[in-house]
């Protein structure tokens, strides 16, 4: 190996036969292993004869650990950046590490794997030419609010990672931000033994949780249908006819209610909407 270099080595997300026979050959070669969690790449080297120095790189050492790795490519040692799983820098520690690897010219060299990002895409058969990827969304707040607010008015693929105690209030929440009638695949546990991949519309994915068809296990990741001129403005357009109907059939409140059920839409902006068109109601024309 190159002395001075630091790899980043894609590592399988599930299935160890998956590791390419490139990443063996990096990882027996390189001086030092730095890993995120040891214990877990012990495993994987383990199974395919290599038994090579590592240290931990994880989220709450990476500062620190990325100056000792920095000192050691200095020195002219080659250095192997794997995660748990998939690739390094994907929703897990390592793009500090390189960020910094560049600012001091040294070189960086990508020997890649796999990525639950991308075989999640292509087992989705959702076609699209964007992707926007927002990895785990924060857990509340008003920056969750904000991402899922702006990812459902952008057009491509939405693509989001979970964990299996946040599915369901993530799903909740696409729900009120995208609609009910947005399109998503959701592929958990991929390449594993209970891999599965199924796709929903968000209310008929919010139903199968609530009645327990739908397991919640494993490691998901969220593909949603992008924005499109069609399903779009017809959920405005929707919003403005059902908010005609209800208002004369309903109070206030209830009319409302059932619109934000209906149309997905958020409760904020159907109270707007409903409070200028029960106006309109009781003024009546401007000529009147």
């Amino acid at each position: 190996m190159a002395g001075g270099t630091l790899y980043v080595v894609g590592t399988p997300i599930g299935n160890l036969g998956d590791i390419s026979i490139r990443a063996i050959d990096i990882l027996k070669g390189v001086d030092i292993i730095a890993a995120e969690d040891t214990r877990v790449s012990r495993k994987l080297l383990e199974s395919v004869g290599i038994s090579k120095k590592t240290i931990s790189h994880h989220l709450h050492n990476e500062a620190q650990s990325a100056d000792g790795i920095l000192l050691l490519l200095r020195q002219g040692k080659s250095v192997a950046l794997i995660s748990d799983s998939g690739t390094p820098g994907i929703s897990d520690p390592g793009c500090l590490l390189v960020s910094r690897a560049h600012q001091e010219n040294i070189k960086v060299a990508t020997i890649p794997g796999a990525s639950a990002l991308t075989a999640a895409l292509s087992i989705s058969g959702i076609s699209a030419k964007m992707v926007t990827f927002h990895g785990f969304l924060p857990s509340k707040g008003r920056a969750r609010k904000e991402i899922l607010s702006l990812s459902s008015k952008m057009c491509g693929l939405q693509v989001f990672f979970e964990a299996p105690h946040r599915l369901e209030g993530t799903v909740r929440d696409l729900e009120r931000a995208f609609g009910f009638d947005r399109l998503i695949s959701v592929s958990k546990e991929l390449t594993k033994l209970y891999e599965f991949t199924g796709r929903f519309t968000l209310r008929s994915l919010v139903k199968a949780i609530e009645s327990g068809d739908f397991e919640v296990r494993g490691e998901f990741v969220l593909v949603l249908e992008g924005r499109t001129k069609g399903n779009n403005d017809r959920s405005s357009d929707n919003l403005s006819q059902f908010l005609d109907v209800l208002l004369s059939e309903f109070p206030l409140k209830k009319a409302v209610q059932l619109a934000v059920k209906l149309t997905g839409k958020h409760r904020k902006e159907v109270y707007r909407l409903a409070l200028t068109k029960k106006s309109e109601l009781v003024e009546g024309p401007e000529d009147a």
